[in-house]
């Protein structure tokens, strides 16, 4: 199923992907990444903004799907949890493109990319993926 670009959380984050737009929600006024996206700041309370990142990343972690897990999403595919340059706190679970999983390394670096995912069902949709730089 495709994501939905109306939820108020998470909204936002799909509307920038489909402009291949990298953004994720800030606390201005701890100067902080939140992520997931929240209704306000963990740490104050604060309201949050969208900001958009350069999508220069490292790779923390990944995982080769080989067996049909996810209806949607056909195998063989490479899920990656990486960490955005300008927020370290942040792990972003998305997928690695461009690269076979025996090349992959811990703190690789990446680089996003756009690339229109077509679930069982419904739309395709634009999703922030990543690949070695």
């Amino acid at each position: 199923m495709a994501p939905d670009r109306n939820d108020p959380l998470a909204g936002p984050f799909w509307q920038a992907a489909a402009n291949s737009e990298l953004r994720i929600t800030w606390c201005e006024h701890c100067d902080r990444a939140v992520w997931y996206p929240k209704a306000d700041c963990p740490q104050c309370q604060g309201e949050l903004h969208w900001r958009a990142l350069s999508g220069d990343a490292t790779l923390l972690s990944w995982s080769e799907v080989l067996a049909p897990i996810n209806p949607d999403h056909a195998p063989p595919y490479i899920t990656g949890l990486v960490c955005p340059l300008e927020a370290p706190e942040v792990r972003l679970v998305t997928r690695i493109v461009d690269c076979e999983a025996d090349r992959l390394r811990c703190d690789m670096p990446l680089r996003v990319c756009f690339r229109a995912l077509q679930p069982r069902e419904g739309q395709p949709f634009m999703a922030p993926l990543f690949s070695p730089c």
